[in-house]
């Protein structure tokens, strides 16, 4: 696979309407890109998303190297329900108050199973926070972090069984955070023993379950790295192969977010995600954005600055979640 093909592999970016535009086609049809975010706007019932998604499939199987996509949305229940024909369920919290974990499941696989009947196949789900703080509220099945992690490790399951890949998420913890990542800078100021008592158990417990990806936040734990959020920074990444033995998909959060860019471009995150050791790269926005940040990458592997070596990882990761799809 060329350079240019292979970083095209680790971008899942957004799109306008409801049919495959101009912008679209030529990110499938030029730079190969891994996947499709859909957000509301983009599904405005099953028949539609179904014959949306299965266009998006038809352009990337039709174009060499012939790769399906990973297509997919945020949906969680409670409050972030992107796609309107699947069964409204309650926020995380308030299942977490029942504490049953086959409830946890149960909900996943169902919710699953009808995004997949619209030709969905990735749901960057179950939160994995503990906690409340800002942009978590009721997203979070609670503040014990063995809770969280049985009801986490059961939603895994669940969406496991529905044949959709889940991605645990916001690595390290966006729970104790006072600002929102999509608009601020969150800081969270946990030690390191803080950190593995409440803020890893319930990754460690998705990966326990086989979580397929674990979506990185735009978080600054000092403890980790006192100068990139996890999202971009190699400490952080190496905390979650090396410490918690991950060996799937890390996935940034959406680099469009203020959290990411710090006062800069998504280009530049996107490099420094790549560097850091992402494997999938998130990015929401306008097209021409979307093109700068795969060509800022493109342009990084090809000076040397980022190894070809890295980039080749990431892809084998990414064509092993592909191959077990249904």
């Amino acid at each position: 696979m060329s350079v240019r093909d292979a970083v095209g592999q680790m971008f899942v970016v957004s799109m306008n309407g409801t049919e495959p535009d101009y912008y679209i086609e030529k990110m499938i049809r030029e730079r190969n890109i891994g996947g499709v975010i859909l957000f509301g706007p983009n599904m405005e019932s099953e028949e539609g998303t179904r014959r949306l998604t299965a266009s998006l499939q038809e352009l990337s199987m039709s174009t060499e190297p012939k790769i399906p996509l990973l297509i997919a949305v945020d949906h969680e229940g409670g409050a972030v329900q992107h796609a309107p024909w699947v069964a409204p369920h309650p926020p995380a919290a308030e299942v977490g108050l029942r504490g049953d974990p086959g409830e946890a499941r149960r909900i996943s696989a169902q919710i699953g199973r009808e995004l997949r009947g619209a030709g969905i196949n990735t749901d960057f789900a179950p939160v994995a926070d503990t906690g409340s703080g800002a942009a978590i509220g009721d997203r979070s099945y609670g503040e014990d972090p063995d809770l969280v992690g049985r009801m986490v490790a059961a939603s895994v399951k669940g969406f496991e069984e529905a044949g959709v890949v889940s991605a645990a998420k916001h690595f390290p913890n966006h729970g104790p955070a006072l600002e929102d990542s999509h608009v601020g800078y969150p800081r969270v100021e946990h030690g390191m023993n803080e950190v593995r008592a409440t803020d890893l158990p319930p990754f460690r417990a998705a990966v326990g379950a086989g979580v397929s990806m674990i979506m990185v936040g735009h978080l600054v734990y000092p403890s980790i790295d006192p100068e990139r959020p996890a999202s971009l920074s190699p400490r952080a990444m190496s905390l979650l192969r090396e410490e918690l033995g991950f060996r799937g998909v890390i996935a940034t959060d959406d680099l469009a977010m203020e959290g990411a860019k710090r006062g800069g471009t998504i280009a530049q995150a996107a490099v420094e995600a790549v560097a850091a050791g992402a494997d999938l790269l998130v990015v929401s926005g306008l097209p021409q954005d979307q093109a700068d940040a795969y060509d800022a990458v493109v342009a990084a592997v090809e000076s040397g600055e980022i190894p070809r070596e890295r980039i080749e990882d990431s892809v084998l990761r990414i064509a092993d979640i592909k191959k077990g799809l249904p």
